[in-house]
Parts: C-alpha cells; structure tokens; sequence
C-alpha cells in the first residue's frame, strides 16, 4: 500500500472518529438536560426546592382559542391527563383546599395558592400578570426572594436589535433571569437574548410545558382557570408544568 492510500484511510478513520464523538456528546448533553429536568420534577414532588426560581401565571387561552388552533391531523387529547407527564395539577390540588366558583361557575385554581405552595418548598417564586401585559411595557426589575427577575412584554414585532438592548439593560441592573411576555412567539425576531418566553395567546404547535428555541425557553399560557408555572433551576435548567382545576 503506498504512502497516498494509507493518508487517505487514516482521513476516513479520523472523520469517522469524528462524527462519533459528536454523536456521542449530542447524546450526552440531551440526556444531561433530560435528568436535570426529571430531578426538578422530583424536587416538586417531595418538597425540596431551595435555589429554584419559579414563575407563576393564571391562564389566558380560551378553550375556544385553543380548539381553533389545534393540528386537526393530530389525535385527540385523552380526557384524564397523567399529572406525570403533561400537569401536575392533579397530584398538588388536594394540597390546595377547597377553591373553585359557585355551581355555576368553572372551577378555578388561584395563583395566590400556587405561589403560597411553591414558597413553602423554599423556592423564589414571581408572580406575572400576563393578562395585564401592558404593565411590562416598560422592562423591569422584579423581585423573587433574592432573585432578581427581568420582565418585559412586547406588543408586536421586536427585532433583535431590540431584544438585545432589552437584555443588556436588565443584566446591567442585575438581573437574574430575563423574561419575556407576548401573545405570539413570531413576534420575537431572536432566541437568543431571553431567557424565558410565555406566550399568551394560542399557538398552533407549542406546549404548555414549553420547549427549546435557541437560547430560549419558550412557553403557551394554559387556558383560563388553570395556572401555569415554569421552574427554572440553580444551572438554569427550564421546565414547565400546569396546574389544572379538578373537575367539576
């Protein structure tokens, strides 16, 4: 075998060693994430949450929204949710007490109840008026325990340009974690300049448990009497779960 073959063979090796360890590092940081987001999940469950930060939203979404911009290829949504995949409402609301309307009215979980749940677990807890967006117009501070939280809320099309500016404003006043408010993700014209979005309105195709999009943790507001909470770790590892009201 000459000198020319043997360089081309050790290339093919090298590049096939190459695409493994990509592999096996995309696999590894996936799997990370997914275990730190089971732990947070488990923190919840028993109680221990000190060095979390928690947000808490009443929902905005009317179910007819939500129907409408529901994939009509997808399959129906079972009527009983598994508390231990999608919500959480049903292995937490017995702790809650007895809430809810008169018998005419749908029953309601409060987000007073939801914050007060989280506080007893140690964690920093925010309470967001996303219904009131307005209020965040203007990009703020907020407090949560000893956590410092940047809120801001965006009423149509932000450019990056603007979304940037709007991070680095609230990082230079400490913040912690920047937030973002809006009643569609389109709306952002980046995903790497905020931390978490919670979307308002309904949007075909992202869940009320949220998802990765670039930098971002992006989240759909449930439906009005439900309460929606993101709980963001100590490394920063996002999740999101509902709160719904039992049935009437």
């Amino acid at each position: 075998m000459d000198k020319a073959s043997r360089e081309k063979i050790a290339l093919v090796v090298f590049l096939l060693l190459v695409a493994f360890a990509g592999v096996v590092l995309t696999s590894y940081f996936s799997t990370a994430r997914t275990w730190n987001v089971a732990a947070s999940f488990v923190d919840d469950t028993v109680g221990r949450m000190d060095g979390y930060t928690v947000l808490v939203y009443a929902g905005t979404v009317s179910p007819e929204d939500a129907a409408a911009e529901a994939d009509p290829a997808a399959d129906p949504a079972p009527p009983d949710v598994d508390p231990a995949t999608n919500s959480i409402g049903l292995a937490i609301l017995p702790l809650l007490g007895s809430f809810g309307g008169t018998e005419a009215e749908a029953p309601t979980v409060f987000v007073s109840d939801v914050r007060s749940l989280y506080e007893q677990k140690d964690a920093a807890v925010l309470s967001l008026d996303i219904a009131d967006a307005a209020r965040y117009d203007e990009p703020q501070i907020l407090r949560a325990g000893g956590k410092r939280v940047g809120v801001y809320a965006v009423s149509s099309y932000a450019s990056a340009t603007l979304l940037s500016c709007y991070e680095r404003h609230l990082r230079e006043e400490g913040a912690d974690l920047v937030v973002c408010i809006a009643p569609s993700s389109r709306m952002l014209g980046s995903y790497d300049h905020v931390d978490v979005v919670v979307v308002t309105g309904a949007e075909r195709g992202l869940p009320t448990t949220g998802e990765d999009r670039g930098r971002a943790f992006v989240v759909e507001s449930p439906e009005r009497g439900s309460v929606g909470v993101v709980v963001v770790t100590s490394s920063n590892v996002r999740s999101a779960r509902v709160i719904d009201p039992p049935e009437a």
